[in-house]
This record gives C-alpha cells, structure tokens and sequence, in this order.
C-alpha cells in the first residue's frame, strides 16, 4: 500500500495532462489501464466512461468520508478538489465498458423474472423506482453524475447496495440509493446484482446527454433530478 500511495503521490505532483494516463499507474493495478477494469476482479468496478460528475464525487467521498475503503481514502487523502477531478475527467474520457463482468453466477429462473420486473418496472408497492428510470433504458448512465451499470461486477453492486442498506455508505442527501436499498430485501438486491453483471450495451454507448430524459427520484446534488 506504502508504494501504490507514493505512487499516486507522486503523479499529483507532476503537471502537464498530456501524460496523466502513465501519472495513474498506480491507479490501473485496480481499475485496468485505461478504467475499463481488470479480468476477473469481483470489488473493482470499471471507470472508463462513466461521467466525470460521478467519478469526482465518488473521490470526493473517499476522501472526505463518505465512503469506507481504507486504500482508497489512503490514496486521495491529500488530494485537492482539482487533482480529482482532473482524474475523473480522464477516466469520463475513455472508451466505456459495454460487455458484461467477468463473473458467471447463475441466476435461476424466479431470480431472474425478480430482477428483470424491479431493473425494468420497479416496486411501487415499496416505492421502488425502476434502476432503469434513473440509469437509463440502456443502463449506461446519465449526465452528469448518474453511472452506468453495465459491466459492473456482480460482487461489487451488491457490495456497494448492501453498504448502503446498512448504513455503512453514504451519499450527498437525498440519499435515493440508500433509500431504494433500504426498501428491498437481500434477495432481491443479489438477484438484482446478478442480473446486472451480465447485461451488455451497444459498444462505445456513452451516458445519456443531461437533460434527456428525468430520473424518477431527486439524488444528491443532481440538477436534473425529479421530485422524491
């Protein structure tokens, strides 16, 4: 950890943004070269394409406490509001993963039908928005700070939905994914996860443009947000 941190150090103190894919190297070890995540990593999710707005927050909150996870905080502890988002914007800049995660689980067929009716309708009998009414039809995200969720491993969307179940993550209020967590239970949030994983997205599709559409729960700090 001492070396990854030194690393990620010393790519901060060096200028210039015409080299910042080799000033992140430390960062690739995780994320893959160029964001677009590494073979068979179930915790690590990709970064390559996602919007800019999203992935300088999700640093902010590393940094700043809202979100646990002791390498991640030791590496942007130091790091100004502008470093971050030099590194966000990197990352919005590559090209997005379109296939699906590297895991296999199987799903089952009630898993399945669960997944598909609360990924594409949602709840409303728990209030539970469709994931594709904020995240898009597509599932690849929304400008400027809703991530896509295709290629994402399944381990790690349960991870992230189980954190916030349970208190553990955190998101600038409202908090809706806590909210919609909250209101599912473990099962259908692993039939969820699954389902995700293994969904794929036209290649090079990119977030939806803001505006384009309006997610059905107000979120954070996003400007395009619907009413709660």
């Amino acid at each position: 950890m001492f070396a990854l941190a030194v690393a990620c150090a010393a790519a901060h103190a060096q200028p210039g943004a015409d080299a910042i894919g080799e000033r992140l190297a430390a960062c690739a070890a995780c994320h893959g070269e160029h964001g677009e995540g590494v073979a068979g990593a179930a915790y690590q999710p990709h970064l390559a394409g996602k919007p800019a707005g999203y992935l300088y927050a999700q640093l902010r909150h590393f940094r700043d406490g809202q979100r646990n996870n002791a390498q991640m905080t030791w590496l942007v502890r130091n790091m100004d509001d502008a470093w971050l988002r030099e590194i966000a914007a990197y990352y919005a800049a590559q090209p997005p993963r379109t296939r699906p995660a590297d895991d296999g689980e199987t799903l089952t067929p009630a898993m399945r039908a669960t997944a598909e009716r609360l990924v594409l309708q949602g709840d409303p009998e728990r209030d539970v928005p469709a994931c594709s009414a904020c995240h898009g039809q597509a599932l690849t995200g929304l400008e400027p700070g809703i991530p896509a969720l295709v290629g994402l491993p399944a381990e790690y969307i349960y991870t992230q939905l189980g954190n916030w179940r349970n208190g553990v993550r955190h998101a600038d209020a409202p908090d809706c994914m806590a909210e919609v967590a909250r209101s599912l239970a473990p099962t259908d949030l692993r039939a969820v996860s699954v389902w995700l994983s293994q969904q794929v997205a036209a290649p090079g599709a990119r977030p939806a443009p803001a505006g384009s559409f309006t997610p059905a729960r107000a979120c954070g700090s996003l400007h395009h947000a619907g009413p709660p």
